[in-house]
């Protein structure tokens, strides 16, 4: 039986080779599109997802504030007094070591830069306590678990890492070998173990004893005893993950750490020093935090699969459509076969297989797209993804796939075809019950446009938005500005260089550039009638950071000239948050509790972030010990990309002169600017991809059902000439109807498309409206694009001569 589906449903695909191919191509477009985002969607979610116990474990963070960090002297009085912690582990990320030295007896030293991959020069190089290794699982090819991080000076390597300092030899080889972290930390390997082979934020590399701290130059620094609530780059704070007992009660475990703060007396600007329990499942989509540039957007991939589920949708429909719309010439086969024996069911079983023929070969040409789809579209999905799909977990996801299309897609048109009554059909009437078909084809064209409207208004909307922030005034400069950050100790050494080279017009020292790095705050405060404390982005720079990039002064003056802290400038913002009526009035005032400090001028404002945010406070002040990196700007005007290489390679080889075996790097102001907005670019690149789509897909769906309405109508549209219609009245008559549908579906998806365009704009400070005339150009454009599918058609049949098809009927 299965055999005989099989033959019959290869003579009908290829006896109607347009209508197989328009179909062919859409549902593998469709699934294409299916699997792409399936492989993208499974892999963001995944992260953190194969800890043992993950649904024990938990991230330890500042309540009320973007810092995920406790203070350093916290997770030891945890570890003593809160309940229900079945183990705990405190860590700091190790940025001071921006290289990693190899030496190896009798070879010259090698050096490596540990950044984790795929990250923007995120370490790969945390200071790790022995609880690292009891809240997550390794598998141990080398070393003693349970003194491997117990004395100072050791450190335990993934197998990459190990391989990558010290090449193929055997894991317990690597025991005992030297490492030199931050050009002086002499630290020895003491375990090995296998890489995550899974997705992950704490996918770190080389894990540094914590007790090396206490032991070395790094306790200045990290301060593991110090209660003393102070942010700054210059006071790291102790990440701590904690893995509770089962059925714990964390209620109990916050209350407990909450009054561990209390007993210190700890206070924040929001008020009390309070803590809180992130799952880790959450991590990856969390953004509230200011610890990683790259996270996913849970929103995001809901819309991504609700796109894959849209598109397949409209491919369906378009089977559906076509299939509906041929019945009326297999009428007659129809009514023969039942007149021949064969049931309703056994009718259906035959369309039904049909379907899944031509899914089955839509489903192996989306397969084969796959893979150059991933290489074309690289930039816009994470990096790491690749597709086999031989694995488990794409075979059931391909299976399931092509029986649910099959259904969707082949089940109500063969319950139609198989419904006809075998002697209206043999007379030729089986016109008689298309009418109602007919109103199903338009409902689902309506359906079909209605899709693409929603996509091509949301895609005008973003693609304003995206201009809006790209373009808006920042409120400074920032063309031909370059950023280089210095970690070391040679800042007013390569300041001095620079200034000496051609094509630098002028140099400055900055803590970070205006816009693009990220930032955390310090707390000013100022006692006036009462006693204000406000939050703000400290910016740590020189008399001549405000004219470099030509800010603007709303009043007073800008600071001047000297070796240390001695005057303030605050942004808009600011005054008005310390409780200022005009910025005038905050000229003079003192800010700082010890040794207060006078604030001489006030900036306008300008935006720190991205426009998602809104201005925050900002304080800029000259503090010597914070400013380690370098704004130049670029005498470039009038020259072209060949100077600019020039000068940007001249500034390497003074950098490397200055800091020899260290990677250079440098960031455009304009391209830090684009960077912040990457994740919305991406975005509305992938909806216009998915707008390209449903309209290609609707269109061919149109194309195939005025190529068969053009054949059904080709008797009337004779008789209409004969009569004296002209080529323009019968092109009228048959575009006319798919008009008023297109009209329909704008009608539909209008309110709609407002909903999501209005609900992705609420996610920034400073957006623009959505104005009506998006929806008047979108409607023009699907009538435009409608109307130049069905013309070819429409005028096909309206040029015919009217004997063929009067002799026809």
């Amino acid at each position: 039986m299965l055999r005989t589906y099989l033959r019959i449903a290869a003579r009908i695909l290829t006896r109607n080779k347009l209508y197989t191919l328009i179909n062919v191509l859409g549902l593998a477009l469709g699934v294409c599109t299916c699997i792409i985002i399936w492989l993208v969607d499974s892999a963001e979610l995944s992260f953190d997802r194969f800890h043992p116990d993950g649904d024990r474990i938990y991230r330890v963070v500042l309540g009320g504030s973007p810092v995920p960090m406790v203070l350093p002297p916290m997770p030891e009085a945890m570890r003593a007094t809160v309940p229900g912690l079945q183990s705990m582990t405190a860590y700091f990320p190790f940025n001071e070591s921006r290289t990693v030295q190899v030496p190896l007896q009798g070879h010259p030293t090698r050096e490596f830069q540990p950044t984790l991959p795929d990250e923007d020069g995120e370490t790969a190089v945390i200071l790790a306590d022995t609880g690292w290794f009891h809240v997550f699982s390794y598998r141990w090819l080398a070393g003693e678990p349970a003194a491997a991080l117990k004395m100072p000076y050791q450190v335990v390597l993934t197998a990459s890492a190990a391989k990558r300092y010290f090449g193929n030899i055997p894991p317990a080889a690597a025991i005992g070998r030297e490492l030199i972290y931050a050009d002086s930390l002499h630290v020895h390997v003491s375990g090995v173990v296998r890489d995550w082979t899974h997705h992950s934020e704490l996918a770190y590399t080389d894990i540094i004893s914590l007790p090396t701290v206490d032991a070395s130059f790094l306790k200045q620094t990290y301060q593991l005893h110090d209660w003393t609530p102070r942010l700054g780059p210059d006071r790291p704070w102790s990440y701590v993950y904690v893995k509770l007992v089962k059925r714990a009660d964390t209620d109990l475990v916050v209350t407990q750490m909450n009054r561990i703060a209390a007993q210190h007396q700890l206070r924040t600007p929001a008020g009390p020093y309070t803590q809180a329990l992130q799952p880790l499942s959450d991590i990856h989509f969390d953004a509230s935090y200011m610890d990683r540039r790259h996270r996913a957007h849970l929103p995001t991939l809901y819309a991504l699969a609700g796109i894959a589920l849209f598109i397949l949708i409209l491919a369906a429909v378009n089977y559906i459509n076509l299939a509906t719309a041929q019945s009326l010439q297999r009428a007659k086969e129809i009514g023969v076969r039942k007149v021949l024996g064969s049931g309703k069911n056994s009718l259906i079983g035959q369309f039904l297989v049909e379907t899944g023929v031509l899914t089955t070969l839509a489903l192996l040409i989306a397969v084969g797209m796959v893979w150059p789809a991933l290489r074309y579209f690289r930039d816009y999905i994470p990096a790491g993804i690749h597709f086999n799909p031989f694995t488990a977990a794409n075979l059931l996801f391909l299976a399931g796939v092509l029986i649910v299309v099959t259904l969707a897609a082949g089940f109500y048109p063969a319950r139609v075809l198989a419904g006809y009554q075998p002697v209206e059909s043999l007379k030729g009437s089986g016109s008689i019950r298309g009418g109602g078909k007919w109103w199903v084809r338009r409902s689902l064209v309506v359906f079909q446009f209605a899709i693409s409207l929603v996509f091509i208004i949301v895609t005008l909307v973003v693609g304003r938005q995206i201009r809006f922030m790209l373009n808006t005034d920042y409120g400074f400069r920032s063309n031909a500005i370059v950023t280089v950050q210095d970690d070391g100790d040679k800042i007013e050494l390569l300041e001095q260089r620079y200034r000496r080279l051609p094509g630098v017009a002028e140099v400055i020292r900055e803590s970070n550039p205006p816009i693009g790095m990220r930032r955390i705050g310090g707390l000013i405060t100022y006692k006036g009638k009462q006693v204000v404390q406000v939050l703000s982005i400290v910016e740590a720079a020189n008399d001549q950071f405000i004219p470099f990039y030509d800010m603007r002064m709303v009043a007073g003056r800008n600071i001047r000239h000297s070796d240390s802290l001695v005057e303030y400038v605050i942004n808009e913002t600011a005054a008005r948050r310390l409780g200022f009526a005009t910025p005038s009035a905050a000229v003079g005032q003192l800010l700082g509790e010890d040794n207060p400090v006078p604030i001489v001028g006030v900036v306008a404002d300008y935006h720190e972030a991205s426009l998602k945010q809104a201005i925050e406070p900002i304080i800029i002040g000259h503090q010597p010990g914070m400013e380690h990196a370098l704004g130049i700007r670029l005498a470039s005007a009038g020259k072209g990309i060949d100077n600019v290489k020039a000068t940007l390679d001249a500034m390497e080889k003074t950098y490397k002169e200055i800091y020899p075996g260290v990677s250079f790097s440098y960031k455009f102001m304009d391209e830090s600017i684009r960077h912040l907005y990457e994740t919305e670019q991406k975005t509305a690149a992938l909806v216009k991809l998915a707008m390209g789509l449903a309209i290609f897909i609707s269109c061919m769906g149109l194309f195939g059902l005025s190529l068969f309405t053009a054949e059904r109508r080709a008797g009337e549209i004779g008789i209409r000439k004969v009569l004296g219609a002209t080529t323009v009245d019968i092109a009228l008559l048959l575009n006319r109807q798919y008009i008023r549908l297109v009209l329909l579906a704008l009608v539909i998806a209008s309110p709609i498309a407002w909903i999501l365009a209005h609900q992705w704009l609420r996610s920034f400070a400073y957006r623009i409206a959505v104005d009506g005339w998006v929806f008047v150009l979108a409607g023009l454009s699907a009538i435009g694009l409608a109307l130049a599918t069905v013309s070819y058609q429409s005028i096909r049949a309206a040029l015919a001569n009217p004997v063929h098809s009067l002799r026809a009927d």
